[in-house]
């Protein structure tokens, strides 16, 4: 029989066919995403002087990379809007807790070097299963990470826009690289969505974000966008 993704019964979420949460809703789903490793979601911008130091640091930086390679989903710099001058640095890592990501951080050569303003780590489950290697992206595109976070009424306002958020996303599901929410330490509180897109310039990913019926829903309270780049250190 045919999947219904807008049977409440059958699809109480409203997640896409091709989504591996479609059908869960409660503990199971709970359970769904504590069965997942946990992801973490690293965002570090440089400090105002960082830039002096960055030559010098970049080759324990990148080595440091490869160390990490096969815990990597996503990692590069953070860049100006014109895609110039780098900012800071994100990644998207597989580590067992905060803990171990907090240690990632400061382990890093451009950490060492006390180039980093004091890192954001949230743990994250992506909704898309794919890695830095698995989509080579698109030279007339740019990639855009845009944080969303929800506002004081998200409990509440969150489920009646849920069916809207999940088509959504699957009529423009190839503008993706990952997708998920941001989640608590625990891997249990709701914080926000994480977007990873490849769209055409910074205006499309505002457009793309303010189009999102979450947005619109007031499920957001904060939307942080931010150019980027695959890291070189991981090709």
């Amino acid at each position: 029989m045919a999947k219904d993704p807008s049977n409440p019964v059958e699809n109480p979420g409203g997640y896409r066919p091709d989504d591996p949460r479609y059908g869960l809703s409660g503990q199971a789903l709970q359970d769904y995403y504590l069965s997942q490793p946990p992801q973490w979601f690293i965002r570090s911008m440089y400090a105002p002087d960082a830039l002096d130091r960055r030559a010098q640091a970049m080759a324990e930086h990148l080595a440091y990379q490869q160390k990490f390679r096969d815990k990597v989903h996503f990692a590069g710099p953070l860049l100006s809007d014109d895609g110039s001058a780098p900012l800071g640095t994100m990644a998207i890592i597989e580590m067992p807790d905060r803990a171990a990501a907090e240690a990632y951080v400061a382990g890093d050569g451009f950490a060492r070097a006390g180039m980093l303003e004091p890192p954001t780590i949230t743990r994250f489950v992506s909704s898309k299963r794919l890695k830095h290697f698995d989509r080579a992206p698109d030279p007339d595109l740019q990639l855009f990470v845009c944080e969303c976070l929800d506002g004081p009424d998200a409990a509440t306002l969150r489920p009646q826009t849920a069916a809207d958020h999940h088509a959504y996303q699957g009529s423009i599901i190839d503008r993706y690289m990952a997708h998920g929410p941001l989640r608590g330490d625990d891997g249990v509180a709701l914080l926000g969505s994480l977007f990873l897109i490849e769209v055409a310039d910074r205006n499309t990913a505002e457009l793309l974000v303010a189009n999102e019926p979450m947005t619109a829903g007031g499920v957001f309270g904060a939307v942080n966008i931010h150019r980027w780049r695959l890291g070189k250190s991981l090709s």
